[in-house]
């Protein structure tokens, strides 16, 4: 065995970074010790052939720039079972090996292939001879054998950090194309370990997330953690992960609305790591709001509908303290069909209209004003007005009703009649004082409608117009 190449050969190799010019320095040394004319290095790409990266060529051999592997595969692997590395020779021609040597143009070839965990060849290290001058004994072959070993290994590593640099890249254009956001920060510094683009996008790139803790990015100005981080949530008494965590979330600087998932989970360092994850909900938030809209609210008044009323009013009553009082005050349009017989529907849904917005053109019934349905319409207003302000209310709605209501088709006058119900003497639920309101109205409109009516009167003498009680 030649101990000084090999000696020269290890120097050369070990403590060296993995780079270009020692690898082609190295086939240099085997081409001028071993008589070789041409030395080549192919790894694999991304494409899944083999290309051409480092080669000692002083000849200016013709060589192929790339190679795929199931080309040559089924040769090189039949050959291995009998040999530490592939020598083929045209002096010594047999089908495979002038296969071989015809596909890399020379007289003789040495093919030592470089396989993968899953046995599969991922490069190729290939040293050829067009002059037919190589004669390899077994002394050669030794220190050949050995030298291409160390080559293998110097080279192997950097195959095995292409790997994982495709792998990283292939899972990075994954994360930045599923349509979700995504960062890892340190689950106890809160630095952050990783973003995806989609993420960063919106606070300035990657670049802007590098170095820095998750709030300094996401909510500037802020000094520590965010009050509604979940992660007391996401591990258990020793530390361990447990579940994932999610909430909805609205971003500060243009309304967007998230879908937020958190998980805790191992780094590949072995730290714990919180990572975050959200989707955009924004338009699935305006669709909600559009159905809740459709729901809750009058398509042609654009009031709160009977629906919203019930549940408003129930949520007043749950939150009133004791001795608070409250009204419910139901309105019905007096003559209301005549509009529609005489001037149209159209007209009839103009003057709903005009209506609406004279309700809640009143300060006390701005934002409180429902439709019922129909011509009719109701009120919630607390006990902060006394009974003689309530009727003071009322003679202004009723002196509105004196004029004339001006329409694209003309101009009408009509009347309303009033129902009353009082909180709590006419009822503890929504239902029961919109009932009681519901008959005190029904009493003024059997009276000959324009009058109000309190719950406590039903039966008795219905007020016209308020100026009569």
């Amino acid at each position: 065995m030649r101990n000084d190449i090999i000696l020269t050969f290890a120097n050369l190799l070990v403590g060296n970074k993995i780079d270009t010019q020692t690898i082609i320095h190295s086939l240099k040394l085997i081409c001028d010790n071993f008589l070789f004319d041409c030395g080549l290095l192919y790894e694999n790409d991304p494409q899944n052939s083999l290309s051409l990266k480092e080669h000692y060529n002083p000849c200016h051999m013709q060589v192929r720039q790339n190679i795929l592997v199931e080309e040559i595969s089924a040769e090189i692997c039949s050959q291995l079972k009998t040999a530490p590395f592939i020598y083929v020779s045209k002096t010594k021609c047999s089908t495979t090996n002038f296969a071989l040597n015809h596909y890399f143009y020379a007289n003789s070839v040495i093919i030592l292939p470089l396989f993968d965990e899953d046995s599969s060849i991922c490069g190729l290290i290939v040293l050829l001879d067009i002059h037919e001058k190589i004669r390899i004994d077994d002394y050669e072959l030794e220190s050949l054998t050995a030298i291409l070993n160390m080559l293998s290994r110097y080279v192997s590593i950097r195959l095995y950090q292409n790997k994982l640099g495709f792998a990283r890249k292939s899972l990075e254009g994954i994360l930045d194309n599923t349509g979700i956001d995504i960062y890892v920060n340190d689950f106890y510094t809160h630095e952050i370990l990783y973003v995806n683009k989609s993420m960063a996008a919106p606070y300035g790139g990657i670049s802007a997330f590098e170095g820095k803790k998750c709030w300094e990015v996401l909510f500037p100005g802020t000094t520590g953690q965010c009050e509604f981080c979940p992660q007391k949530e996401l591990i258990d008494e020793h530390n361990n992960p447990t579940k994932i965590y999610s909430w909805n979330y609205q971003r500060y600087f243009d309304g967007a609305w998230f879908r937020v998932f958190s998980a805790a989970f191992r780094w590949v360092d072995g730290r714990l790591a919180h990572v975050v994850s959200s989707a955009d909900i924004t338009e699935n938030k305006r669709n909600e709001e559009i159905i809740k809209n459709m729901a809750n609210y009058d398509p042609l008044t654009k009031l709160p509908n009977r629906r919203l009323l019930v549940a408003d009013c129930e949520k007043r009553i749950n939150l009133a303290v004791e001795n608070e009082k409250g009204y419910v005050l139901f309105f019905d349009i007096d003559g209301f069909k005549s509009i529609n017989d005489s001037l149209g529907h159209d007209a009839g849904d103009e003057f709903l209209v005009n209506l609406g917005e004279f309700f809640n053109s009143i300060p006390i019934l701005k934002d409180c004003i429902y439709r019922n349905g129909g011509d009719e319409f109701v009120a919630i207003i607390n006990g902060s007005i006394e009974e003689s302000g309530l009727i003071t209310l009322l003679n202004y709605i009723f002196e509105r009703f004196k004029k004339p209501w001006n329409l694209k088709t003309g101009n009408i006058i009509c009347n309303t009649s009033i129902g009353i119900a009082c909180y709590p003497e006419d009822g503890v639920t929504a239902e029961e004082l919109l009932y009681k309101a519901d008959q005190a109205m029904y009493q003024v409109k059997k009276a000959g409608g324009g009058g109000i009516c309190f719950g406590r009167d039903i039966n008795c003498k219905t007020n016209q117009n308020s100026e009569d009680g």
